[in-house]
């Protein structure tokens, strides 16, 4: 039965030993941790070491690498004890409200950078010239900033809600505990996330409608050359007296459209003399 006191549940007796599914879950998510502690470590170094990659989308890569890792390394390890201890928190409650409130924390940040990358991915094909002008180290670092500042006013005020930040014993771990809307922030933490990925999702779908607009393939209408005599006049008239120079029909001289093609003919015989 769930703690509904507020307070995490202490371990009461002996270590009884852990059971097969705890194994299982021990297992999994020391493999998640590790892939996740591995490939941010990657990431981040791949970014920081390639001067090419100092650009604006790989800086918020690496930001999301970083807080992606600190997450990991610091939230992970204690949900592994409480399964290890039999679904129970050993720890005091202000560890439990502060690792529930960093889980929160990356939480939204992750949504609130992945919303930035999208808008300023828009930016980038949509209006390349201004993204190309603006988007400078400067910029990237004020947009982290401000993702970073919406994440902690979006994470902290459940700090001072009794019982909000609590041990889920069903979830092995301290986080935000989902009660009636009219209890606590669960209806606001919902609805911005809600309307985060919904953004995320509709600038994404506004850019593949610019490329599918932009990239749309017109047929090509040919138009004829018009002639009696093999002089021929109309908007077709160059390519086909090019094709009949070609040929070797009619005399005169060279048509336009063959002009830098005999130039270039001619540059090559003197290199090669």
């Amino acid at each position: 039965m769930a703690n509904t006191t507020g307070e995490p549940e202490e371990v009461s007796g002996a270590l009884s030993p852990p059971s097969a599914v705890a194994y299982v879950k021990l297992v999994l998510l020391g493999l998640i941790m590790c892939v996740s502690l591995a490939g941010n470590a990657i990431l981040s170094l791949l970014v920081l070491k390639d001067r090419a990659l100092h650009k604006a989308p790989y800086y918020f890569l690496l930001d999301l690498c970083l807080a992606d890792g600190i997450r990991s390394a610091v939230c992970f390890p204690f949900v592994l004890a409480s399964v290890r201890h039999g679904s129970s928190w050993t720890f005091s409650a202000l560890s439990c409200k502060i690792v529930a409130f960093m889980a929160v924390l990356f939480c939204f940040h992750a949504a609130f950078m992945l919303f930035c990358i999208s808008v300023t991915r828009y930016m980038a094909i949509a209006h390349h010239r201004f993204y190309a002008k603006r988007m400078t180290l400067w910029t990237c670092a004020a947009v982290i900033c401000m993702a970073w500042t919406l994440s902690v006013a979006m994470a902290f005020p459940p700090v001072f809600d009794v019982g909000t930040y609590k041990f889920i014993r069903e979830e092995d771990q301290c986080i935000f505990e989902h009660r009636y809307f009219k209890a606590n922030d669960t209806l606001g933490f919902m609805l911005m996330l809600a309307v985060l990925m919904a953004a995320t999702h509709a600038v994404y779908g506004k850019l593949l409608l610019f490329e599918y607009r932009h990239r749309k393939m017109k047929p090509v209408q040919m138009v004829p050359a018009i002639s009696q005599n093999w002089t021929f006049h109309g908007p077709g008239a160059t390519g086909q007296a090019a094709a009949n120079w070609i040929a070797g029909f009619g005399r005169g001289p060279m048509p336009p459209t063959l002009l830098g093609i005999r130039q270039n003919g001619h540059a090559a015989s003197r290199r090669l003399l």
